[in-house]
């Protein structure tokens, strides 16, 4: 790769990263606003809204898959039948989302109308949540779309206003419905305002494709593509979920609220980190189809490790800063700070696997086996955690209304982190092994 080549790598890279910050910070001060002791939600709530916003992306985990396969076919594209073909597809999965929203909706009605207690399960106290937080998980799978697409024409430019916009927007709206007085279904509706007009922008930076033209689909070949494309991203979604869910769903104890920080750190730090990611698999797609050489996973690999360490370290000498900054005006979630380290320490293999992952996908080498075997990676970590369950409970004690994290219950939490972190070493490595491997088929 060329100096110039390098160059742009890591201004559009450079851009969306900054782009993502600017979003990323507008997208994290809402948790500043919902969280506030003066005007935000209560702590039950707060915890409710963040579990809901992971609910939102296990919704979403096709979105992730959709848009690594809208990428991929976007830069793959190099003539108008190609052109139209794509445009074809982007309009009739859109049309399948729709329709499967609606069977969504439909069976969410049922389960309403035959499970009255599910909502008390979760410690839910408004229904309306829920179904925005589904509503919510359309918008990010056609939003996902539709940055796919973008991403492979390499319009970083667009792909950046899309992910400012939305930031600014929810942070605005969510910022309103706190001013009115409304708790975790007020804070998700402003996320999908946020969505819709990030969707709307996404939409008009698409406007000069061929919409009404049409050319036939061969379906067959675009599925097979667009399986390992679902299953990659997805584990990468669930991995970056599960343990919030788990959290909210078995600690009743009243002490669920003080992981939600740990977590949302973590989602800042994957929002800042992921850029160089998604400029590099648009790059790494052309190459292979052109049968060129690149850097771009170097670069991309070297970039995440070499910020990724520094946040870690900074974190490992400062646990409480991130705290300080996000929930100033609430000491209360302070308490939190000696999570956090533990919790960076452990993500810190998924994002290196999000990159090694992603490079897979872009070069089509993550086969059946290596999907199957990250679907059983994840299958264990869900096991991992039910089976703690009892166990965990039991550290963490019996019911309590004290406003203290209190030792018993950070230690569960601890445990939680830890297997978080085990099973991401182990997708790590064997991200690693099936890219080390590529790379030395290549050489030979």
């Amino acid at each position: 790769m060329s100096e110039e080549s390098k160059a742009t790598f890591f201004r559009q890279s450079g851009w969306v990263a900054l782009a993502t910050v600017l979003g990323g910070v507008f997208l994290t001060a809402v948790h500043i606003v919902a969280s506030s002791k003066q005007w935000g939600m209560t702590e039950a709530e707060y915890s409710i809204f963040v579990t809901l916003l992971r609910v939102q992306l296990l919704i979403s985990i096709p979105a992730a898959g959709l848009q690594a396969m809208f990428a991929r076919q976007t830069a793959a594209v190099s003539s108008d039948k190609e052109r139209r073909q794509l445009t074809t597809t982007l309009f009739r999965v859109v049309i399948a989302i729709v329709i499967f929203w609606f069977i969504c909706l439909t069976l969410l009605a049922i389960i309403q109308s035959t499970t009255p207690d599910i909502y008390q399960r979760w410690n839910i106290k408004e229904p309306a949540a829920v179904w925005l937080a589904l509503t919510v998980g359309l918008g990010f799978v056609l939003l996902s779309v539709l940055r796919g697409a973008l991403t492979g024409r390499q319009n970083f430019w667009g792909l950046g206003w899309t992910i400012t916009i939305e930031g600014v927007v929810r942070f605005i709206a969510i910022g309103a419905a706190m001013a009115l007085g409304h708790q975790a279904a007020g804070g998700i509706a402003g996320v999908l305002i946020g969505l819709l007009i990030s969707l709307a922008l996404a939409t008009w930076w698409l406007r000069d494709l061929p919409w009404r033209s049409r050319e036939p689909v061969d379906w067959s070949p675009w599925l097979k593509r667009a399986l390992p494309l679902a299953i990659g991203p997805g584990v990468m979604v669930f991995m970056f979920s599960a343990d919030v869910l788990f959290v909210q769903t078995s600690f009743v104890n009243g002490q669920a609220h003080f992981y939600m920080p740990v977590a949302t750190v973590g989602m800042a730090i994957f929002m800042f980190l992921t850029p160089m990611a998604i400029v590099m698999f648009p790059k790494l797609v052309s190459s292979n189809a052109q049968g060129e050489k690149s850097q771009a996973l170097k670069l991309a690999l070297t970039g995440t490790a070499t910020l990724g360490g520094l946040a870690v370290l900074i974190l490992l000498l400062v646990p409480k800063l991130p705290l300080w900054v996000l929930y100033y005006n609430n000491p209360l979630y302070w308490q939190s700070a000696p999570l956090v380290a533990w919790y960076i320490v452990a993500l810190y293999p998924l994002l290196l696997a999000n990159v090694l992952i992603g490079n897979l996908l872009a070069t089509e080498r993550l086969g059946v086996w290596p999907c199957v075997m990250l679907v059983i990676l994840t299958m264990g970590y869900a096991s991992a955690l039910i089976w703690q369950q009892p166990k965990l409970l039991e550290m963490a004690g019996p019911v309590t209304q004290t406003r203290d994290l209190t030792p018993a219950t950070q230690e569960a939490f601890l445990r939680i982190i830890k297997t978080f972190g085990g099973f991401n070493l182990v997708i790590l490595a064997l991200s690693a092994g099936l890219t080390w491997r590529f790379i030395r088929t290549q050489k030979n």
